[in-house]
Order: C-alpha cells, then sequence, then structure tokens
C-alpha cells in the first residue's frame, strides 16, 4: 500500500487527518519499540497521519511512566517526520488506582507539559482531556486549556469520553466567551454494542449521543473501533469456543451476531473482509467519524487501512446495524 489513505478536514480546525487513526496504547510495552517503529513507519508510507495515544498509555504494563509517548517521540526525532503527523494525546486521567480524574489547572498543565517532553514536541495537535469530571465546573476546564492554547502548547483542544449534556455546557460557555469550542470528542464506537460497561467512566455510543453527533455534526474519533476483533473472522455464533471467552461475554448479543452476519454478508458482496466492512461503517456515517485501530502486525495494519477504499451506501450502513434497507 503506498501513500493510498485518503484524509478528511477535521470540522473547525486547521487539521486534516487521515480516515483511519493509528491506537499506540502499548506502543513500548507490550510492543516492542522495534515492531512500533516498524508499525508506524508502515502507516506513514501508506499515507496515514493520523496517531492517538495518551499521557497513561502503557503505564499498566511498564515501570518506567509513559512509555507509548515516549516510544512516539522517539520515532518521530528519529525519522525527522513531526511535519508530517497529527499528534493526538490526552491527559488529566485519574491516577492508576484512584477514581478521580487530574483536572485541577496545575494538573492539567504538568500532564501536557509532561507529554510535550515525553514527545520530545513543542506543540501537540490535539489535546483531549481523557475524562472529565462532572464536579468540576466546565468553565474552568476551558479557560486552562485555551490558556495552554494561546501560550501555544496545543493547536486544539477536544474531550474524550464526556457526556452530551457536558459537551453541550462547553460549547455553551466557549460561546460565551469568544473562545474556540471542544473541537471533537472520542468515546467508545463500533458496529458492535457492548453487553456489559468495563469501565463506567467511558462513553459509548447509544441512539442519544448519535443523534447530538449527527446534528451538531462534531467530529468522533472511535476506540475499540474493531470490538476487540470481533469482526477478526475468528468468532461464530454456534462456537461458544471461537476466539476469546471475554469477547463472547463483552459483545456476544444477537444484536451483534446479527451484525456479524450481515457484515459477512457485505465482505463477500465487495470482495472484502468483515474487518474492513466494521471499519468502513463507522466512516460512511453522516458526520466526520474517524476510528482508531490497535494493530499488533504489520499485515493487521495494512489490513485496516484498506477499509478507507471501501465506500458503503446509506443504505448498506442501514443494513449491517439494523437489518433493513
Amino acid at each position: 500500500m503506498s501513500n493510498a489513505m485518503e484524509c478528511a478536514d477535521l470540522t473547525n480546525t486547521d487539521l486534516r487527518p487521515s480516515k483511519i487513526c493509528l491506537g499506540t496504547a502499548e506502543y513500548g510495552s507490550s510492543i516492542s519499540r522495534d515492531d512500533a517503529f516498524a508499525l508506524m513507519d508502515a502507516f506513514l508510507d501508506s499515507g496515514g497521519n493520523f496517531l492517538d495515544t495518551a499521557h497513561i498509555y502503557a503505564d499498566w504494563q511498564c515501570d518506567i511512566p509513559g512509555m507509548s509517548e515516549r516510544t512516539i517521540g522517539e520515532w518521530i526525532s528519529s525519522r525527522g517526520c513531526r511535519d508530517r503527523v497529527i499528534i493526538a494525546t490526552k491527559g488529566g486521567h485519574h491516577a492508576l488506582g484512584s477514581p478521580i480524574p487530574r483536572l485541577l489547572p496545575e494538573q492539567i498543565y504538568q500532564d501536557l507539559k509532561e507529554s510535550l517532553r515525553r514527545l520530545n514536541i513543542e506543540q501537540i495537535d490535539l489535546y483531549w482531556l481523557h475524562r472529565d469530571d462532572p464536579a468540576r465546573p466546565v468553565g474552568q476546564i476551558l479557560d486552562t486549556l485555551e490558556s495552554a492554547r494561546q501560550e501555544g502548547l496545543v493547536r486544539w483542544y477536544a474531550a474524550s469520553n464526556w457526556s452530551i449534556s457536558r459537551l453541550q455546557e462547553a460549547a455553551e460557555y466557549a460561546k460565551r466567551h469568544q473562545i474556540p469550542e471542544m473541537v471533537a470528542s472520542q468515546i467508545q464506537w463500533s458496529l458492535a454494542e457492548t453487553r456489559i460497561r468495563i469501565d463506567a467512566t467511558m462513553v459509548e455510543m447509544d441512539a442519544e449521543n448519535y443523534l447530538y453527533y449527527q446534528t451538531a455534526r462534531m467530529p468522533v474519533v472511535a476506540y475499540s473501533s474493531q470490538a476487540s476483533g470481533f469482526f477478526s473472522g475468528k468468532y461464530f455464533y454456534d462456537q461458544p469456543q471461537s476466539g476469546k471467552a471475554e469477547i463472547h461475554r463483552v459483545y456476544g448479543s444477537d444484536s451483534n451476531w446479527g451484525r456479524l452476519e450481515r457484515a459477512r454478508e457485505l465482505a463477500k458482496e465487495l470482495a472484502c473482509n468483515t474487518n474492513q466492512i466494521a471499519l468502513a461503517y463507522l466512516i460512511a456515517q453522516p458526520f466526520p467519524t474517524f476510528p482508531i485501530v490497535g494493530c499488533r502486525r504489520l499485515d493487521q495494519l495494512m489490513d485496516s487501512c484498506a477499509a478507507v477504499e471501501i465506500d458503503l451506501t446509506p443504505e448498506q450502513v442501514s443494513y449491517l446495524k439494523h437489518g433493513i434497507q
């Protein structure tokens, strides 16, 4: 695959990220530095430019904090490619073992500056707050992010795992004070819906959320876009031993089995595979949507990047989710 990746405007910004975003949560830990470099090299060569990381990524596997960001920073420096990539990282996540997000102004700045040092860059293109703290005034949070933007530390800021009500509150505050709004939202979303909420602080796409994003035309960057491999071809309704038991527990609902079967039908018709159909489903939404892919091997990455070449019709999108056209 050579420089074939399509890009799209991130509404209300000067950013034009690739339609596929590369997830890097385990870079420098279970995915070695060399393997991570190879994946990022291949992604860049394919025309991809959108990298997603976080201040806390890989901390659950490493004694050295921030290994995902550090690995990306080393790669950018060694390749001299800062002007070719859009770096998105997240801060404000609660410390491991603590339920309270770190959204005091000084905590936001601490995470942000540590991320900049680890990434070895002067400015973050898209800075997400990893979680929300509804008990904290949204104005204080936005004022802190805007101060960081005016200092040149970030180009744009956005929200990860924020509720609709808080996104609306933030948008209203931004308009009143004539500062930029949150430019995007990162939530859990795939063609398959979870049966079990693993983390109550995470926000998953539902009918109410969908209507909000469709009306507001707010870009969504979707994590868990591949439903942890549910669409990989390993899972079958009548084979409970297929794949991982945890995936059956989280995604094995009747509605999801129906979506998987329809994805298989459509993949056969379009000469692709079910993973590509699941990603193309997100890309084809009526508002800007960028799925994050988590790949451990080069073949998985190239397979996922090829999803941008599949153009689903609104009827096909409806059929995949609801079984009707």
